[in-house]
């Protein structure tokens, strides 16, 4: 019984040793965002550091844009003039090990600049490019809630995203999106009849109608993940 307490006592110091250290960690990274906002002048771009300031996401406002990568977590902050840098209007964080890349561009095609991190699942067993993205609104000088996308190609001159469901080979499916305001509207979808994939069913969420294809269409070549879409595997009976 000794043992079995000495052993809980110890899983339970471990455990509190580790969330202490991301509270200090947080906390310095804190600190070294309040430094950055009132001393940095320059932009800088590094592996574990970027600073960004000036009219990154509107034409009237300045905003300073932050990301710190520790070796526990990735932080990202963005601040406004509008309240003199005071409090941030956008905080995000992602574990180290996921996080891939932050992007700042027009997302919905509205030609104002928004923000998308693209994170990567630490387990799983298929293709799982996540980007979470954030509109961002001139007239309020805000960000929209978190929109998810897997494993996405953007198109914002046609106000279009497509998307690539998560899954096995055979048995994913493309989702064609068109952005209105802050959220996406489902178009289209294409998807395998089966795991034989002998045809695409395309489903038009419009007009609500399915129809048979016998080809793939040639616009699907040019999307994200498409290699893994007509990927072939092995059938059951064949294992």
């Amino acid at each position: 019984m000794n043992k079995i307490l000495l052993t809980i006592s110890i899983f339970l110091g471990l455990t509190d040793f580790s969330l202490s250290q991301v509270e200090q960690d947080s906390l310095k990274t804190a600190k070294m965002i309040s430094d950055l906002i009132q001393n940095q002048k320059e932009n800088v771009e590094k592996d574990s550091l970027t600073f960004l300031s000036g009219h990154l996401f509107s034409k009237s406002v300045n905003h300073k844009y932050i990301r710190i990568s520790t070796r526990l977590e990735t932080y990202i902050h963005v601040y406004s003039e509008e309240d003199k840098y005071l409090e941030p209007i956008f905080t995000e964080s992602v574990h180290w090990i996921n996080f891939v890349k932050d992007s700042i561009f027009d997302i919905n095609g509205d030609r104002v600049i928004d923000l998308a991190i693209h994170w990567y699942p630490s387990s799983g067993c298929c293709l799982a490019d996540i980007y979470d993205c954030y509109i961002y609104d001139e007239q309020t000088d805000k960000f929209s809630k978190k929109v998810e996308i897997p494993n996405p190609t953007f198109y914002p001159d046609q106000f279009q995203t497509y998307s690539m469901t998560y899954g096995q080979p055979g048995e994913t499916e493309f989702f064609e999106f068109k952005w209105v305001n802050n959220s996406l509207e489902t178009l289209k979808s294409y998807e395998w009849n089966d795991r034989n994939q002998s045809h695409i069913i395309l489903t038009d969420f419009e007009s609500a109608t399915k129809t048979d294809l016998t080809e793939i269409p040639k616009k699907l070549e040019a999307l994200y993940g498409y290699y893994w879409f007509v990927m072939k595997i092995k059938n059951e009976e064949e294992k």
